[in-house]
Order: structure tokens, then C-alpha cells, then sequence
């Protein structure tokens, strides 16, 4: 895969939109909703900062927009690769890490239960049904 990092006015704008179309064709518009559901409403690019970044990633032909209105990566835009999404494209992540990685995270759950009490509570269903997938794993 070919690794492409550059200094761009718009930042991790180009990245971020070459990650959510890896997953699947979106317009300019549900890219922004998903950059807003996964900061947790913390931002919410604009179009004067998505319309344009989406024009230069066309222009550098490493997406492409189809007939319904949807832009998609090309065969060079799957080639590209930023630094820090290698871990997350890795094949043969060791078991260990993964589990080291959970661990990590309950950890931070941890740490923060004392000021977000109420937000855990409000989604204890949530966190009942992942320890009951885990549960699932060993038997």
C-alpha cells in the first residue's frame, strides 16, 4: 500500500474522509453526521471545509463521485495509507494486544466513573450486553 502524508490547510480532514469511505460510498453530508456521531457531537466539519477537501481528493484522483451523489475511493485512494491508521488496517494483531487493548479501555471507564456516574448508569444495558458477548467467548 502506498503511504501518503502531506500538510494540508484542512488537516486530518482528508484522512478522516478516506477512512469513512473505506467502509462504504457517502455523500458530503453523511460524512459530516459520521464525523459528528464519532467525536460525540464535538465537531461537525463544515461544508466550506468538507465540499472543498472532497473537490482536491477528486482532483488527486483518489475519490471519485458517482451518479448518486455518493463519493467512493478509486483504486489509488485504497492504496493510500496515513501513518496512523496502520494499526487499524493491521492484519495479525496478536490476541494479546487486543486483550491489553480492552483492558485499556476498562481502565479509562474506571477512571472516569467518579464524574461521569450518571452517563454509565444511562447505559448500563449497553455495557451488560458487551460483558455478556465476552462472557460468550470462553465457554
Amino acid at each position: 500500500m502506498q503511504k501518503v502524508w502531506g500538510k494540508s490547510k484542512r488537516g486530518w480532514l482528508k484522512p478522516i474522509i478516506i477512512a469513512l469511505l473505506r467502509r462504504s460510498p457517502k455523500t458530503g453530508s453523511e460524512i459530516m453526521d459520521e464525523i459528528e456521531r464519532l467525536s460525540f457531537g464535538w465537531w461537525r466539519p463544515s461544508p466550506g471545509s468538507i465540499y472543498p477537501t472532497l473537490y482536491e481528493l477528486e482532483k488527486e484522483g483518489l475519490i471519485k463521485k458517482k451518479q448518486s451523489g455518493k463519493y467512493e475511493l478509486t483504486g489509488e485512494g485504497k492504496d493510500v495509507i496515513y501513518p496512523w491508521e496502520s494499526r487499524f488496517y493491521a492484519r495479525g494483531e496478536s490476541l494479546d494486544g487486543l486483550i491489553a487493548e480492552i483492558d485499556g479501555y476498562v481502565s479509562y471507564l474506571e477512571d472516569i466513573s467518579k464524574d461521569h456516574k450518571e452517563e454509565l448508569r444511562e447505559r448500563a444495558k449497553q455495557l451488560q450486553d458487551i460483558c455478556k458477548r465476552l462472557e460468550k467467548l470462553t465457554r
